[in-house]
This record gives structure tokens, C-alpha cells and sequence, in this order.
């Protein structure tokens, strides 16, 4: 994927055609069908940003991707990971309906949960195929600008949330993709760093330590491209993604720095010192459901079911391997959100394997794969823009931390801007590189 985003592609009429007086007549008609596809394609991105739901888990932009079927299913084949990627997600939904039948009688287990959790699965995998189709059609900012516009509708102002923390919980990630995806116009670094900083202070006084340090990455990342030197063809990709590891832990250990000095104020500064006293680590003290996921994979390394409930067993051992970081589990949160209704690990990793079993863990595999293949070989030729940046650290740092479903948005559009144009025999289309 590259940051100079690519012109929509354009076919050639015929050279009978063309040298006749009729060849106007067919550039007319492919204009006009071409504007009309846009058309489409931006309102699909805005709608699918909305995620304007309806019952069971399904929302308006799986129905409108399910119309759209006919003109994105093609598209796929032009990506690397775009028809694996789909033939995953499928196999993944049918085996957690498979271990849910296998779970009945032994557990408590319910069809309408487990339709929810199927719906939002597949129309997850149905929503990339959309914004690749998009993609083809329009700049890779643009795709980004309408998808962000969608996710500003969708936001409710007067949400549970928002009254609590209203910048962190609901107009922190729809700002941010609108505001990089408009800095990708200039394809300007300075304006693109203008932007993380302005976005990062307003992360630092709202208490959003992961949003902050998101930034925080997404900001280095982009100033590493600007270094002066020589770039070739024979950029390793590999050497790339060995630097962003080394990148990423000084950029945690900076980070952590800046919040237990007190940067990010007070109450987070004595919150992540408390955090850091009790298990040790703060990303153990901060997200404690990752002990949790271990202790159940251990036990149970085959997974639950889509339409499965967590019972008293289970949700024991999760607990136990809470506790053994100094977790006290015996709480609401643990009993409630974590296991009230099916299983919430706080992680789309934990989400995909506990809902999905095997299946489920091998497409959350594969996500990291092509998500780590598109951010490394774009970094390694100087092409990611922050919008990528942006939405792959957030993306990766969600599917280890991170709940499935509140994460299958920027999901869909990281995956529809990230999957590498695969390469093609000659005279065949290729997708913008």
C-alpha cells in the first residue's frame, strides 16, 4: 500500500473504437458508471462507519454489503490475504455453531447469542471486502474520510460513556481518522506530525494512556521515514518489523515513564503506580483479562462456542489466573461484563479463539500477519501514511488488548487499506499499489 495514494483506474476503449467517431460515446457511458460506483462506494464507507445497528448483532452496513456482493467478491482475489482472509472468517463461524451444538446439554448455551455473535463475524469479513472494492475506486485518504465521516454520525453524544471521559471513550478515535485521512491529502509529513501532536495533547489531559501512547508510536513511525537516506527496492520488510519492536518497547518504556512522572496527571500517574506495584508490569496491571485468557486456554485449549455462557468452572479458573497477578476477581466487572453474557476477554485474540475455537484463533493469526506484512513493507519503502500507522498499531495493541467487538470497525477499515495489491500476469487488472 503506498502513500502516494493511486488514481482510480481507468479502462481504454478499443483501438476500433477509439479511432472511430463513436468513441466518445463509450468514454461517456464508463465516466458516468464510474462516477456512479463511487458514489456508491462512499456511501457504503459512511454507512459501515455509522454501524448504525439493528437486532441480533446485525447492522446496516452488513445488509448494504451483502448487496454489494456482485461488485466486491472479485476485488478480493486482486489482494494478498483477501480470499483467505474470507474463507477464514466463514470457517471460523461455522465451527463456533459447531462447538456450540457440541456444548449443549453440558453448558448453558443460547441461540440468539450465538446468532449475534456469528452476524457480527461475518459481517465483519463481508465490510473489508466493501472497502477494498472502494479502494479501486478512489484515494486511499478518501476511503478513509468517508469511513471517519460514518464513524462522526454514529457517535452518540449522550452515550453511557461519554458523560464519563467524553474525548477518551467516544470522539477520540473519529477524530483522529478524519484528521489524518484529511493530512494524507498534502502527503505531508510535517502536517501529518502537526496533527499526532495536537492529538496526543489532547489524549495527555483526558486521561487516555493507551490513546496516548498509540499516538505516541504512530508519531515515531512517521518521523522514522523521514530519515535521509537512500531508499531501494531491497528494503527488508523483516528488518523493518524487527525495528518497530525495538521502536515500540522504547516508546513503551517512554510512555510509562512520562505517566508515573506525571505527565497524564495525577490520577493516572497513581493509578498506573498502583497498577505497576501490584502484578508487576503495567500491561498485566492495566489489562488483567490477558491472565484470565491464558488460564482458560490452558484448561479448555479448544475453546467454548459462539453461543456459549461461561459457567461456574470456567469462570473459577479465569479467575484464578487473575489472582495469581495480584488481581482481586471477585468483583463486577469479572462476574458482570467479563462473563455475564457469553465470554469477554478483553482481547480479540481471547474473543476470537473462546467464541471460534481453533478456527477463530487461525484467522486472528492471520489478521497479524497481514497486518504486520502491509505496515512493514510500507514503512521499509517510505509509503505509510499516519492513517495506516495510526489504525495498525491501534489495531494490533486490540487484538492482544482490546475487546472483538468494539474493535471490528477500524478493523474493517485497517484490513481494506492494508492488504497488499498481490502481483498479476500481464494484461490482467491490478489493484492501486
Amino acid at each position: 500500500m503506498a502513500f502516494a495514494n493511486p488514481s482510480p483506474q481507468r479502462l481504454t476503449a478499443p483501438a476500433d473504437a477509439r479511432a472511430g467517431t463513436g468513441a466518445a460515446a463509450p468514454s461517456r457511458v464508463h465516466a458516468a458508471a464510474t462516477t456512479a460506483g463511487r458514489g456508491v462506494a462512499a456511501l457504503a464507507l459512511v454507512v459501515i462507519g455509522a454501524r448504525i445497528q439493528l437486532p441480533q448483532g446485525l447492522t446496516v452496513g452488513y445488509l448494504v454489503a451483502v448487496l454489494l456482493l456482485p461488485v466486491w467478491v472479485p476485488v478480493l482475489r486482486r489482494f494478498h490475504g483477501g480470499v483467505l482472509l474470507m474463507v477464514l472468517g466463514l470457517a471460523a463461524a461455522v465451527n463456533g455453531m459447531i462447538l456450540t451444538d457440541l456444548a449443549n446439554g453440558t453448558a448453558h448455551t443460547g441461540n440468539g447469542l450465538m446468532l449475534q455473535n456469528t452476524f457480527v463475524l461475518v459481517g465483519t469479513m463481508l465490510t473489508i471486502g466493501v472497502v477494498l472494492w472502494a479502494r479501486t475506486l478512489m484515494p486511499i485518504w478518501l476511503v478513509g474520510l468517508f469511513f471517519g465521516i460514518g464513524l462522526v454520525l454514529g457517535i452518540d453524544p449522550h452515550g453511557i460513556l461519554a458523560g464519563g471521559n467524553p474525548w477518551k471513550f467516544v470522539f477520540a478515535v473519529p477524530v483522529t481518522i478524519v484528521a489524518l485521512s484529511l493530512a494524507a491529502i498534502r502527503r505531508s509529513r510535517p502536517l501529518e506530525l502537526a496533527m499526532l501532536v495536537a492529538l496526543s495533547g489532547l489524549s495527555m489531559v483526558s486521561d487516555a494512556r493507551s490513546g496516548f501512547a498509540i499516538l505516541l508510536l504512530t508519531g515515531v513511525l512517521v518521523v522514522w521515514q523521514m530519515r535521509p537516506t537512500a531508499v531501494t527496492k531491497r528494503a527488508s520488510t523483516a528488518r523493518v518489523l524487527l525495528g518497530l519492536l525495538v521502536v515500540s518497547a522504547i516508546a513503551y518504556n517512554v510512555g510509562q515513564s512520562l505517566i508515573v512522572d506525571g505527565a497524564l496527571g495525577q490520577a493516572t500517574q497513581q493509578r498506573t503506580i498502583t497498577q505497576i506495584d501490584t502484578s508487576g508490569s503495567l500491561i498485566l496491571g492495566g489489562r488483567p483479562e490477558l491472565a484470565a485468557t491464558t488460564a482458560l486456554m490452558q484448561h479448555y485449549p479448544f475453546g467454548f462456542g459462539s453461543g456459549v455462557y461461561a459457567n461456574s468452572t470456567q469462570i473459577l479458573v479465569a479467575k484464578q489466573g487473575m489472582a495469581a497477578i495480584n488481581y482481586a476477581p471477585n468483583n463486577g466487572y469479572v462476574d458482570n461484563f467479563m462473563f455475564g453474557t457469553g465470554f469477554e476477554l478483553h482481547s480479540m485474540i481471547g474473543d476470537l479463539w473462546a467464541g471460534y475455537g481453533v478456527a477463530g484463533l487461525a484467522l486472528a493469526v492471520a489478521l497479524l500477519w497481514y497486518i504486520l506484512r502491509g505496515l512493514g513493507q510500507s514503512i521499509a519503502r517510505r509509503t505509510a501514511s499516519a492513517l495506516l500507522i495510526y489504525l495498525a498499531v491501534r489495531t494490533l495493541w486490540s487484538l492482544f488488548f482490546g475487546p472483538w467487538y468494539s474493535s471490528v470497525t477500524l478493523l474493517t477499515l485497517l484490513m481494506g487499506i492494508a492488504l497488499l495489491p498481490r502481483v498479476v500476469a500481464p494484461g490482467e487488472k491490478s489493484a492501486p499499489s
